[in-house]
């Protein structure tokens, strides 16, 4: 690894070379075009037990090579970059593996199936020094940074309401426990981290409500629900998950009110803020098109990974999120909220 020293620090001084683990759908529809047009990254080799998978990753990008073997990745001295995009029971031992061989770490969400796996990657990461971010896109999408932007100033307690309904079908993978979590650890916890990045204060329970809203006979994990997370201000933020939803109506919505003002978010492309600027009843930004935050995410780390800097969704944010969904699951099962301390994240 090219290097130089900055403040003390090691730097990268050429291109980021990146691994695909993992070369299905979101690999080749989302991080491998996003890596393309940045130019701090370099796309070096393709792997997958899929080998067809592998391949067509490779040919597409023009990599050095592509492989079924995944310690060929690890053993590489040329890999700085390992990108997980497997399914979620591989996420926590694929990643602890690249920590120890000193490989860098994009892994898609979720962290880890178990609050032991997090700890297990968070420890990983630490020993070996590595920059670790989790797939929480959602929290540096452009609209959630300006709302951030704009009440991080104020002191006044905060609601938020999340809305996130689709057809989610029965029979996707994330609705086996052991093989994708179930919707609240898979996906939820995209949620719950976008809700604590909006407030900015230590979540100190949760409660939720809900179950199987798809057919029973197939779905044997809680699909559905409203969450409400509790913080250290006295700040609520409240999720509506539902995977028997409309195709036909908006998937995400986002609202934010504190001390008289308010903000609406659309589908991370349209927002609406009211409050702010007393000459303006309401203001209005509106993007080409919808941005989850997907660009803004692998810039920051490239960044992090040449200055030596902290990365985004790095371990403690990216475990506070998992925890939430564990206890999502266990509030459904037992009727009862949750408390949260921050030794349940910060290990």
């Amino acid at each position: 690894m090219a290097e130089n020293q900055l403040n003390g620090r090691k730097t990268l001084s050429r291109k980021i070379s990146a691994a695909f683990v993992g070369c299905g759908g979101f690999a080749k529809g989302m991080h491998a075009p996003n890596m393309a047009k940045n130019p701090k990254y370099e796309l070096y080799a393709a792997c997958d037990l899929v080998e067809d998978a592998a391949k067509e990753l490779f040919e597409q990008y023009e990599m050095e090579y592509f492989t079924t073997d995944y310690q060929k990745i690890l053993h590489d001295e040329k890999v700085d970059l390992v990108v997980i995009t497997t399914r979620h029971d591989q996420h926590a031992p694929l990643t602890i593996q690249a920590a120890h061989a000193g490989k860098h770490i994009l892994c898609e969400k979720p962290m880890g199936l178990t609050a032991e796996e997090c700890r297990e990657i968070a420890l990983a990461v630490k020993a070996n020094h590595v920059k670790y971010t989790v797939g929480y896109n959602r929290g540096v999408a452009p609209l959630i940074r300006k709302a951030r932007h704009l009440i991080e100033g104020l002191d006044e307690k905060k609601l938020i309401y999340h809305r996130i309904q689709a057809p989610f079908p029965e029979t996707h993978w994330i609705h086996d426990a052991a093989i994708g979590g179930g919707r609240f650890v898979g996906e939820g916890c995209h949620i719950f981290d976008l809700i604590c990045e909006l407030v900015g204060k230590p979540p100190v329970s949760v409660y939720a409500d809900g179950g199987t809203f798809l057919n029973p006979a197939n779905v044997k994990t809680a699909d559905s629900g409203i969450v409400t997370i509790a913080f250290e201000d006295g700040s609520v933020g409240t999720t509506l998950i539902a995977s028997a939803g409309c195709g036909l109506f908006p998937k995400e919505a986002t609202e934010i009110y504190c001390a008289e003002k308010a903000i609406s978010i659309d589908d991370f492309r349209e927002m609406r803020y009211y409050g702010f600027d007393a000459l303006a009843k309401e203001e209005t930004v509106l993007l080409e098109k919808t941005d989850k935050g997907q660009v803004i995410e692998i810039d920051l780390l490239a960044d992090a990974i040449i200055h030596d800097t902290e990365p985004p969704n790095g371990p403690v944010q990216a475990a506070k999120a998992a925890v939430i969904s564990f206890y999502v699951n266990e509030s459904i099962k037992t009727g009862k909220p949750i408390p949260i301390s921050e030794k349940d994240y910060i290990f």
